[in-house]
């Protein structure tokens, strides 16, 4: 096959904390073929990002080749211009939240006006031919899930009809009926002799989509497997993914995680009839009765925007709850101050995780944030401090120049770290139980990061807390969950014993289809 893109040399270095340099991408040569996808892998901090971004700004050095000649690409724009469409994982830097859907991909218009319904009216055809699910024009960007906005980025890539599509982090909130999708369209776009990079964290994704795959390890290449390579890890696939996590890390980092049997302990969290509305004033958590004991994950699954950020969101009062109860330990903390919340021993990963970090603060001091209130009386340890919050630093593999670094400086993957670090490292009141919710906890994290994450959450459900697990990632949430839960419409629709689901029988409840396998209970009342 052609070639139609040959970054060659390339090097790209950044001023850490204290001027010292970071060589995110050191002498990186990638190409890539016409008709082909091509996988890019690599840990947190591995330089992937990097990479592509140097296709809309210029390198410190190296040479960039479209289908044979040399260009220099300063911007987003002269990407666009050179039929080249990226699909970025900071959500937060390429939509605009105050903007409609319309008035974002409005942006990406050169050479002449549109009228914002002729705007929309492409929208919406895009949104059919690409098969990207229904999705208002007229909505704002901040009124969306995670999922949605994830797939407003790939219809921006999409609507220019480039010849070269990247994709990064693309499935990472998208459930496995999106991610189908998602995949059967890249399949079409290279049938049509389209060439795609797809960035994932996702070994087994990476398999079975790409037909050839570059591992970077630290800014450099580690190898380059080509199409008989992939093709014999598309026949072993679990053998496929244990060598590129290898290649990836530099060790055996993947393992079989056990959830054990426990005996369930007492109630931690339970709602009643809990009612919740979006930001536009509409309903969508309609009389929800659950609960999580110790000892327990309880996971929640279905598809973006059925209810599970407003639902978590109230649990932790980041929302009000419009009806109904939630207990905490069997006392009624139904719209609490935060912070109440918080000292009973709550913690919250949140999805879109820059509402939870002060982005302009340094990385020790948003790993300190839990810890002021918990130190007894007038004055703070602050040597403690540093040597806890450097402690998970390590504990929890954080990329960072410094701990005294800005958190804003640190790659997406390494924030969310931080977050994670933060939130599973808190203990709850003497007596208690911790109550952590997680909404998509390893979103974004790097394969070794994310086997440990799971191992942790397993370890805190050995160890007594009670976990409410939200994730769009179907394969987390029937292995570590207990019980699981799906949503629909707003309402729980099925409960399933994780040993006996199967990803069929989920599926099809995160569809609607309520099956004879599925139930719902009434939740015991806690007396207040």
């Amino acid at each position: 096959m052609v070639t139609v893109l040959k970054m060659q040399n390339i090097c790209k270095s950044f001023v850490g904390e204290g001027g010292g340099e970071i060589r995110a991408n050191d002498n990186v040569t990638f190409t890539l073929k016409r008709g082909e996808v091509h996988a890019l892998l690599g840990e947190n901090g591995a330089g992937k990002s990097t990479l592509v971004m140097n296709l809309c700004r210029e390198p410190d050095s190296g040479t960039v080749i479209l289908n044979g000649e040399k260009v220099e690409l300063h911007s987003p724009r002269d990407a666009l211009k050179h039929g080249i469409g990226i699909a970025y994982q900071d959500l937060s830097r390429t939509l605009v939240e105050r903007h409609t859907i319309a008035e974002n991909i409005l942006s990406l218009a050169t050479g002449f006006l549109l009228s914002p319904s002729a705007i929309e009216e492409a929208i919406r055809k895009a949104l059919v031919e690409y098969d990207l699910g229904e999705l208002d024009p007229q909505m704002s960007i901040w009124k969306l899930s995670g999922g949605e906005k994830q797939r407003v980025e790939i219809l921006k890539a999409l609507i220019t009809n480039p010849d070269i599509l990247i994709l990064d982090e693309p499935t990472s909130m998208q459930t496995p009926l999106e991610v189908a999708r998602l995949f059967s369209l890249i399949e079409d776009l290279k049938a049509q002799g389209k060439s795609i990079i797809i960035i994932t964290h996702h070994l087994g994704e990476a398999i079975g989509i790409s037909d050839r795959i570059t591992v970077l390890r630290g800014g450099k290449v580690v190898d380059t497997l080509d199409e008989v390579c992939v093709k014999a890890m598309k026949k072993a696939p679990e053998k496929g993914v244990r060598e590129l996590a290898q290649l990836m890390v530099g060790k055996e980092v993947l393992y079989d995680l056990e959830r054990k049997g426990l005996q369930e302990g007492p109630i931690v969290l339970a709602t009643q009839d809990l009612c919740v509305d979006n930001d536009m004033g509409v309903q969508v958590v309609n009389s929800v009765s659950l609960k999580v004991r110790g000892n327990q994950i309880l996971g929640i699954a279905g598809i973006a925007g059925n209810g599970q950020r407003e639902l978590v969101e109230s649990i932790v009062h980041w929302r009000d709850a419009t009806g109904g109860s939630i207990y905490l330990h069997g006392e009624e903390i139904t719209n609490s101050p935060i912070k109440e919340i918080r000292d009973r021993g709550v913690s919250f990963v949140p999805e879109i995780r820059k509402k939870a970090l002060i982005l302009d603060m340094s990385v020790r001091a948003n790993l300190m944030i839990s810890y002021y209130t918990e130190t007894p009386g007038l004055f703070i340890d602050r040597e403690a401090m540093i040597k806890k919050t450097d402690r998970l630093i390590k504990r929890f593999s954080i990329e960072t120049p410094s701990p005294l670094a800005p958190v804003r400086s640190l790659s997406g993957g390494n924030r969310q770290k931080v977050v994670v670090a933060r939130e599973l490292s808190r203990q709850p009141p003497k007596g208690e139980q911790l109550l952590l919710v997680a909404e998509n906890p390893t979103f974004g994290l790097d394969v070794a990061t994310t086997q440990f994450v799971r191992q942790e959450l397993l370890k805190m459900r050995t160890a007594g807390a009670a976990v409410l697990l939200i994730s769009s990632d179907l394969t987390e949430i029937m292995t570590l969950s207990d019980m699981i839960a799906v949503m629909y419409k707003g309402e729980i629709i099925g409960i399933l014993d994780a040993d006996s689901a199967t990803r069929e029988s989920v599926g099809l409840l995160m569809g609607g289809v309520v099956g004879e396998n599925s139930s719902v209970g009434e939740v015991e009342l806690i007396e207040s």
